[in-house]
């Protein structure tokens, strides 16, 4: 790292304006060795579309990206976060990318499209230095407005996988397929009550297909933003998106892996869940006919709650590596 060059956050600072600042800072002023000062040495980015280790491994990546969209901006629509300075902070990302393809990519020759897309970082932060990061990149948005067919690019993705992945995604498998309903699920609560047990019954709503449970926890006026180009408006449309996904996955096993959350307004709050999904391809999709192989979502949801319903989510996963475990050899 530059010693001439230093960024402005430390631990010491409230933890929303420290990653809304280190984001600024890296990105849109172009401070991309300042990664070495803020992820530790010894960092883990998990992803579907691969695993980083290091500060000096994200530096490259973040290099890589900016060699196919040099103007890229990373603009922040919430960050929801839980912890302390002492006990260390977990914050959820969400950020809307808008970019110019000037460069070349790994869907192919750089298109002069200008892109938009949702991400979420999901960071474990000690001693201001984050230490753990789970990203969930919304690549089937970026590669269609790229011009790339979806299956093409997924077989590719295939393609790329690292043996480590290959391990993760087993050993992730297993475990969420050996995990047990808690009994919280059963007992009716408020999202301001207790989030997390909220957050169960949520999620066994949408993969357990209850209908009458989902309709206890969402407003009737829900929406679902998947990315910025996809929606889904009222809460009956948001079920059968989720209907749809069990379609495909068939009797999918799901885990609540964390739970952040932060009041908003005065009747309201803002949650933020990470899950794990796993499945067998049993449906159709974008007309790769059912395989039967393991499929493993990473996913990450931000819910904003009012009167105790859910009102607005946005729902962020990795379709296009979802869709490459069917296709790998």
């Amino acid at each position: 790292m530059n010693s001439q060059l230093r960024g402005a956050y430390g631990a010491d600072d409230d933890i929303v304006d420290y990653i809304l600042g280190i984001t600024f800072e890296i990105w849109e002023e172009g401070g991309v060795e300042l990664i070495h000062q803020y992820y530790a040495a010894d960092c883990v980015v998990w992803g579907l579309d691969g695993i980083t280790h290091s500060a000096a491994a994200v530096v490259e990546g973040t290099r890589e990206t900016l060699r196919g969209f040099p103007d890229r901006l990373l603009l922040a629509e919430n960050v929801i976060w839980s912890g302390s300075r002492d006990d260390g902070y977990y914050s959820s990302h969400r950020l809307l990318s808008l970019a110019t393809n000037k460069g070349p990519t790994i869907y192919g020759p750089a298109t002069g499209v200008r892109i938009r897309m949702t991400n979420i970082a999901d960071c474990v932060i000690e001693d201001g230095m984050i230490v753990r990061e789970w990203l969930v990149r919304d690549n089937m948005t970026l590669a269609t407005q790229l011009g790339a067919e979806p299956v093409s690019a997924a077989r590719d993705m295939a393609e790329r996988r690292s043996p480590e992945l290959t391990n993760w995604l087993a050993t992730e498998t297993s475990r969420v397929r050996n995990i047990q309903l808690p009994e919280l699920v059963d007992r009716p609560v408020t999202p301001r009550e207790d989030p997390t047990a909220f957050a169960w019954r949520v999620l066994t709503s949408c993969w357990r297909g209850d209908r009458e449970l989902f309709d206890t926890t969402h407003a009737p006026y829900s929406v679902l933003h998947r990315s910025p180009l996809r929606h889904y408006s009222g809460r009956s449309e948001v079920y059968d998106y989720y209907q749809n996904l069990r379609r495909i996955m068939g009797d999918a096993h799901f885990s609540v892996d964390h739970v952040s959350s932060q009041p908003f307004a005065e009747n309201g709050i803002d949650i933020a869940v990470r899950w794990t999904a796993t499945g067998e391809h049993q449906g159709e999709v974008l007309g790769v006919q059912p395989t039967g192989k393991p499929m493993f979502i990473l996913g990450v949801t931000h819910w904003r709650c009012i009167n105790d319903r859910i009102s607005a989510e946005m729902t962020i996963f990795d379709d296009l590596a979802v869709l490459s475990q069917t296709l790998v050899d």
